[in-house]
This record gives structure tokens, C-alpha cells and sequence, in this order.
């Protein structure tokens, strides 16, 4: 505590040359006499330190005094004052670090660079989020959390944090998953309930680069699409250049490859009539087919009350449910938990002898019983309403997609109340 002390003195000292005793102890919550005593022991280290009395006195450090700061170049005092710059953003840090690194480089200013690594409208929950991640990794201690897939199935996972990846341009979690026993990649946006657990584990080695699900966790598609000059900003934003051609016609031509799971459906419909897909023709039929759908909500006048996004096409047949002819919404059969649509077979849950369910979706049931006995009808609104923020809003805005929700949910048979 002294040793922390006796830099802090040194720090200050280095930042305003004199300072008074009295100001010291305010500051650092100790007595004047315990600041004298500290002022003798640094000078006795070989610090050029002296007090003077009187208007205009004060504890002082000589003039020719600095700190050593050969050992780093200007360009690499900047590249670190950037460096914490940048994790002070986050909501990790400490400005009394940046501030003091600033007075020993003699850099003014140093409030130059902001950045923030969070998207609009994200809380103080998000970097309450990052700065515990952080603090496991530091500390070493387990990470309990509940976790959310991009299909949207829920689990309660216990990990071992080992590094945070910054990676287009969302944050993930390398950790040793103690649930799974093996290596896996959080999204930090999914999680939630974030509990450190006792005690602390041996640092294990992580994988060198933050690598893409493991073969077998989703499908991969091989994508051709065209887009209108008119998309190029967000092309080149999405796109590395070695895979944006430029077409004779002015378009931007993309090869690339993308799992094929429900983001990549909102994704490519948020490019509307800027994006046609060239292959594979399966994806050209699921982009009809949901224009269709968006054209009989606005032209005809039908309701949207089906949770179609829910639909799985991360496994199962080789094309993707949505290639599937819809039935009219009044033979369709939907989950009378999450009111996912069971459109497939392969959907239902299953009773306690292994047959398929014929109310319930794989998800909520399971052997006879809910996979989450616990869960209330707020819960599951609240996982549709965070599932619909997180996927370009497939459900409508957030008030219409509750306002639905809160009118249909009371009606399934596992909220039925009459």
C-alpha cells in the first residue's frame, strides 16, 4: 500500500512539479505527517525531491527531474496512450492511467481520440458486461452466464475466459467451454446473467486465431449476389475488396460464403431492391418467397401473425425451409410455448416415450417435459422481443412485435389461463 503510495506522490509530483502537503493528503486520505514521512523515504531512494515553507511553497520535485522515458520512441509512447485510449472506451481502463502516462510522455491534449466500440443505443449494461469479462480474464476465475445461439436456443454455460476479440465489429469471448469441454466463441451481445464463480483455474493456451463455429454447428453456402452501384458504401463496408468486382454495368459482383442460418436471411434482405442473389438458386426462391410474403402484408391487407423467422435452415433437408410452399395461416401449427411454427417434422419436440409432440417446437419440449420449467410467458416474450432486435426485426418494431406477442401468447395452451 506505502510502495502504491509513494508512486502516486511521484506521479502527481511529475504532472504539477509542486504540490502541498495538505493537497497530498486529501487526495490519498492520509495524514500530512504520513506525507512528510513519505517524502523522506522517496528522497532516500534517490528522488530529487524538497519541501519549501512559505506563500508559494509546497512539496517539489527539482527541475531537471524526469522520469527515464528513452526506453520508448515517440511513436511508441502514442501507440500506447491510442492503446488506452481505445480500452477506456470500452468501458475497461483507467483514466488515472492514461492521465499520468500523459503527464510522463508530456502530451497535452489528451482527450483527441474517442472511441467507441458499442453500437446506437447500447447501455452501460453492455460495458458492465465487457468489464466483467475482463476482470475473469485478469483474475482468472470462472464465468457462469446464460447464452443465446444464433438459432435462438438458450443454455447455461460455465467457462474459462482467456481473451477477448474485437472482430467485425462485434465483440467475442474465446473461453474453455467446462460445459461442452472444448474451445468455443461468445458473442458478448448473447449473453447475459453474468456470474464470476469461486475459486480460479489454470490458464489453458487458446486457439491462435478466433475461428468460425465447428464443422457440424451450422451449414455454410457459397453466395454470388449483385448488388446496384447505389449499395456500394455498405458493400465495401460488409466486403473485403478481393471479393467486390466491378461489372460492366456499374454493379458490384460478391462471391462469398456465409452460414446459413437466419442472419444471413435479414441480412441480405436489408439490402431490399439494391441486392439480387445470382446463386444458388435456392436462396433466389427464399428472397421471392419472403417478397411475396412482405408484398401480401402491405398490398392485400393480411396480418402478420406468424413467427416465420423462427424457421430453422441450419440443417435437416438440403434446402432451406423457407424454398418450402406456405400453407395459409389458418392450417399452419404453430408452438403453444415460443409459437414457433411447425412446419416441419422435424421441428416438434417429443413426449416421454420419444413420439413427436403435437403442441410443443424441438426447442421448449423435450422427453415429455419443458426444457425450461421455469420459464414464465415474460420470459419467452422477452427472448422473441431480444431474438427480434438481434435479426433486423423479422417481427416488426419492437412495440408492434410485443403489442402482437402480448395479445397471442395468453391464448397458446401453455399460458391459457381458462
Amino acid at each position: 500500500m506505502k510502495n502504491s503510495r509513494l508512486f502516486e506522490i511521484l506521479y502527481l509530483l511529475v504532472e504539477k512539479r509542486a504540490i502541498t502537503a495538505g493537497e497530498l493528503a486529501e487526495r490519498l486520505e492520509v495524514s500530512e505527517r504520513t506525507i512528510y514521512r513519505d517524502v523522506d523515504a522517496l528522497s532516500a531512494a534517490g528522488i530529487p525531491v524538497f519541501t519549501l515553507k512559505g506563500q508559494g511553497g509546497g512539496i517539489r520535485l527539482m527541475d531537471q527531474f524526469v522520469l527515464d522515458r528513452a526506453l520508448l520512441s515517440q511513436a511508441q509512447q502514442d501507440e500506447i496512450l491510442f492503446a488506452l485510449q481505445a480500452t477506456l472506451a470500452t468501458g475497461g481502463g483507467d483514466r488515472d492511467i492514461l492521465a499520468r502516462l500523459s503527464a510522463l510522455f508530456r502530451r497535452e491534449g489528451g482527450d483527441w481520440l474517442e472511441v467507441d466500440f458499442t453500437d446506437w443505443g447500447s447501455g452501460a449494461a453492455e460495458r458492465e458486461n465487457f468489464a466483467l469479462v475482463k476482470r475473469s480474464i485478469l483474475e482468472r476465475r470462472p464465468l457462469s452466464f446464460t447464452y443465446y445461439s444464433s438459432a435462438g436456443e438458450r443454455s447455461r454455460r460455465t467457462a474459462e475466459p482467456a481473451r477477448l476479440v474485437f472482430k467485425g465489429g462485434n465483440w467475442y469471448l474465446s473461453a474453455f467451454c467446462r460445459s461442452r469441454q472444448d474451445w468455443r466463441i461468445f458473442r458478448l451481445v448473447r449473453m447475459e446473467d453474468l456470474t464470476p464463480e469461486a475459486g480460479t483455474f489454470q490458464p489453458r493456451r487458446p486457439p491462435e486465431r478466433l475461428e468460425a463455429p465447428l464443422p457440424g454447428e451450422y451449414r455454410e453456402t457459397a453466395l454470388r449476389l449483385r448488388f446496384a452501384p447505389s449499395a456500394a458504401w455498405r458493400v465495401r463496408d460488409y466486403f473485403h475488396p478481393g471479393q467486390i468486382h466491378r461489372g460492366p454495368d456499374g454493379c458490384l459482383l460478391v462471391s462469398c460464403n456465409f452460414p446459413e442460418d437466419q442472419w444471413l436471411l435479414s441480412f441480405l434482405l436489408s439490402f431490399g431492391s439494391q441486392l439480387e442473389v445470382l446463386s444458388p438458386a435456392c436462396w433466389r426462391d427464399i428472397l421471392a418467397g419472403e417478397a411475396k410474403k412482405l408484398a401480401a402484408v402491405y398490398e392485400t391487407g393480411q396480418t402478420l401473425s406468424g413467427l416465420e423467422a423462427y424457421a430453422d435452415i441450419s440443417g435437416g433437408d438440403q434446402q432451406p425451409a423457407q424454398h418450402k410452399e406456405v400453407l395459409p395461416m389458418e392450417e399452419r401449427k404453430f408452438c403453444q410455448c415460443c409459437a414457433m411454427p411447425l412446419d416441419r417434422p422435424e421441428d416438434a419436440g417429443t413426449e416421454a416415450d420419444g413420439s413427436p409432440s403435437g403442441d410443443y417446437c424441438r426447442y421448449c419440449y423435450q422427453k415429455g417435459a419443458f426444457t425450461a420449467p421455469e420459464a414464465t410467458m415474460d420470459d419467452i416474450i422477452a427472448f422473441n422481443l431480444k431474438f427480434n432486435a438481434e435479426n433486423g426485426h423479422p417481427f416488426g418494431p419492437q412495440e408492434e412485435a410485443e403489442k402482437m406477442m402480448r395479445g397471442w401468447f395468453p391464448t397458446l395452451k401453455r399460458w391459457r389461463t381458462t
